[in-house]
Formats: structure tokens, C-alpha cells, sequence
């Protein structure tokens, strides 16, 4: 269950991209791991407490769980570490997991292994972001969407982005860079996803520099750039901010515990992506990874209790019938409001985000 929050307490679990560490993990093994173990790189909340104690009782197999922080960094740790993978399993972001497969880092789900498949909805089992060159080299397990945070106390629904840019607000706002990126792309009238930039890279250069210039020339707007979801979270509690790009995750649970918080997706729209666990390239106890696999899908109650530990929506099946009312409704969006969501293009995204990660850089710089 989650906490409530004070301005005195610190808050635990987080939802992705970004996510904060587990309080206490265990050490990671070498890749040569006993049988009897399994060696997962996940963010917060996505193998919970009660799922971990019930998986260890039943299997006899101990869960060695690293904390994920970044993209980039499990990627860095991944690439120094050659083929010998101190990680069977690792979780890795449905834009950002071509990065692996291309660089060889994952292995193509076996689907015969997988007897738990069909309890993932169907909307996400098929979903692309999944595949690549034919084969499935993820399971999916969360839905995340990119939106406007606000304090609901100080603002009624926002309808534009435009209120982030408000020089009435200086001060009060806060993102986080990349994620923000692409929504600010499409709020220019720009392409965030990229896609009409195929085969033309001088075009999605010029978009990324005018952005990149926009987001500099309003940098005075910004009480501070985040990367963590619990450091936005913390910001809003303190009271530093009242505006802000966050996660779904991150804005249903201040929802949840009571927060004044509202979360929507303006005019300009947002974006979604999702989030999953997949299996390293020879990974030492493969046998374990799948049992954990289609043990985590098998049950609803897993759903559930990965929702209330990230505030992400699940992809298992009948999750959503074990949440309560206010659960529900913390993770809801409206039909009009999911349909301003755009999906992060998988095919697109290696070229876009390579010239995102620069001009970030550039931002922080100037």
C-alpha cells in the first residue's frame, strides 16, 4: 500500500523512467548463479514485497533485485559488461528496447515458455513496441502516459500547455527534460514523433534545434529539472511547484493518497509507452526467468499490487476489477484525453532521441 504524504515524509515507490530504488536489494550474483536464483534489474514497485515473498515460498528460487535508475545507465552497465550479463532479467522501456535487441544485449521470448501470455490484454500483447525483425523480445507490463501534473488547489483543469510557459507561473514549474522534449516538439507544431522526419534528418534536426531554443529562451520558467518521479512528487508536496510533465504513475499516486492533484492531458496531447521485463542474451538461469515470467502474469492480484506500488496501469487481465473506485479513477483518463496520446514510435525513436539526448544537454548547459 502507499503512503500518506506529509511535507515531513519522504515518499516510497515511484512510478518509471526514472524510477527510485528499493529500500534494501539484495546484492546481484555474477552470472553464474546457483539454479536457485534469479538476478532481475527492475524500477521500483514493479516486483513488489508480497509477490517476491510468494514466489520465493512457493518456487524455492531467492529474487536478487538491482534497482534500475535510467534507461541510459542499465544500457551503460549492460555494454560494459560484454556478453557475460550479471542480469537474467532487466526492464526495459517499449521506446527505448531496439537500443538493446540491436546491440544484442536480449533474448527473443521463447513463446512456447511463456504459458501465461494469453493473461496479458490483448491490446498490449500485440502491440508492436513488443516485436522486432518478427520475433517478441519483451512482456509487457505497464502502461505509462506522459501528461500535465497540476495542483488542483491552485489551478482549475488546464486545457494548454501554454500555462507551463505562463510568466505568471515563473518559478513554479517543473520536467523533465527528454520526456517533455517531444511534447513540447508537437505543442510548437512540430512532429514529436518523428515519423514524417523518416528519410529527411535535416528537417527533425531543425525542429529538435527550435525546441531546443524555445525550451532555453523559457528556461527562466523552470524551479527545477527533475529525473527521479519521487523528486516531483517531493516538489509538490514542499510546495515548490504547482505545475508540471510528470508520469501517470508518479501524479495517481499523490491522487491516491490524498494530495490535491490533478493530471491531464492538454490540447496539444501527450504521450504514452510502455514498460516490461525481458531476458538477457544467454541469461545463467533462463529456466527461472520464465518461471518468474508467467508466474508474475498468471494473477490479477499481481496487477493490482504493481498498480498500487507505481501507480502505472497493469496489462494483466482483470487487474482492474481488483482496484478500488478511487484507484480507478486516479488512473483514468477520459476517452478525449487518451485520444490526444501519442504512442513513442518504436522505428523512429533511434534517430529522434539521439538528437533529443544532445540538445537536452545543450539545455542544461545554457
Amino acid at each position: 500500500m502507499t503512503n500518506i504524504l506529509t511535507r515531513r515524509t519522504l515518499l516510497k515507490g515511484a512510478g518509471a523512467a526514472g524510477l527510485t530504488a528499493l529500500a534494501a536489494p539484495a546484492i546481484i550474483r555474477p552470472a553464474f548463479a546457483q539454479s536457485n536464483e534469479l538476478n532481475i534489474w527492475s524500477y521500483s514497485g514493479f516486483v513488489t514485497d508480497a509477490f517476491r515473498q510468494r514466489f520465493e515460498e512457493e518456487t524455492g528460487i531467492r529474487l536478487n533485485i538491482r534497482p534500475v535508475s535510467d534507461q541510459g545507465e542499465q544500457f551503460n552497465l549492460m555494454a560494459a559488461e560484454g556478453s557475460n550479463f550479471s542480469a537474467d532479467i532487466v526492464c526495459v522501456a517499449g521506446h527505448r528496447f531496439y537500443q538493446f535487441v540491436d546491440a544484442g544485449f536480449l533474448e527473443a521470448i521463447d513463446m512456447d515458455k511463456m504459458t501465461a501470455w494469453d493473461r496479458i490484454e490483448s491490446e498490449y500483447s500485440n502491440a508492436n513496441w513488443v516485436s522486432r525483425n518478427g520475433r517478441q523480445w519483451g512482456v509487457p507490463l505497464v502502461v505509462v502516459s506522459t501528461g500535465l501534473l497540476y495542483d488542483s488547489s491552485q489551478f482549475e483543469e488546464p486545457t494548454s500547455w501554454d500555462i507551463m510557459f505562463d510568466p505568471a507561473n515563473a518559478g513554479r514549474t517543473t520536467y523533465q527534460i527528454q520526456d517533455f522534449f517531444q511534447i513540447v516538439m508537437n505543442y510548437l507544431g512540430y512532429d514529436g514523433s518523428a515519423v514524417s522526419y523518416v528519410g529527411t534528418p535535416e528537417k527533425a534536426q531543425e525542429a529538435v534545434n527550435a525546441t531546443r531554443d524555445f525550451l532555453i529562451e523559457h528556461k527562466s520558467q523552470v524551479r527545477r529539472y527533475y529525473e527521479a518521479p519521487n523528486e516531483i512528487q517531493q516538489m509538490f508536496v514542499n510546495g515548490d511547484v504547482t505545475l508540471g510533465q510528470a508520469g501517470s504513475g508518479p501524479a495517481a499516486q499523490l491522487i491516491i493518497d490524498g494530495f490535491p492533484a490533478g493530471y491531464t492531458i492538454p490540447e496539444e496531447g501527450g504521450l504514452a509507452y510502455a514498460y516490461g521485463f525481458n531476458i538477457t542474451r544467454n541469461a545463467a538461469n533462463m529456466d527461472n526467468a520464465y518461471a518468474f515470467l508467467n508466474a508474475l502474469l498468471s494473477s490479477p492480484e499481481n496487477g493490482a499490487e504493481i498498480v498500487r506500488s507505481t501507480g502505472y496501469s497493469s496489462v494483466i487481465a482483470g487487474t482492474e476489477e481488483l482496484l478500488t473506485t478511487e484507484e480507478r479513477e486516479a488512473l483514468a483518463l477520459d476517452s478525449d484525453e487518451r485520444s490526444r496520446l501519442s504512442w513513442v514510435d518504436v522505428e523512429t525513436a533511434p534517430f529522434i532521441f539521439d538528437l533529443i539526448d544532445t540538445a537536452a544537454e545543450e539545455i542544461r548547459a545554457a
